[in-house]
């Protein structure tokens, strides 16, 4: 029982830092915007 609740507590991190990680990518990235769009 305790070993499992570990194991979550663990993804649970992992997730979110992966999460996390990924969120800051996205923000950071600036697609190019076609000119149609901007219009």
């Amino acid at each position: 029982m305790d070993t499992m609740l570990t194991f979550v507590t663990w993804l649970i991190e992992k997730v979110a830092m992966s999460g996390a990680g990924f969120f800051s990518w996205g923000a950071g990235y600036q697609p190019e915007v076609p000119e149609e769009l901007l219009k």
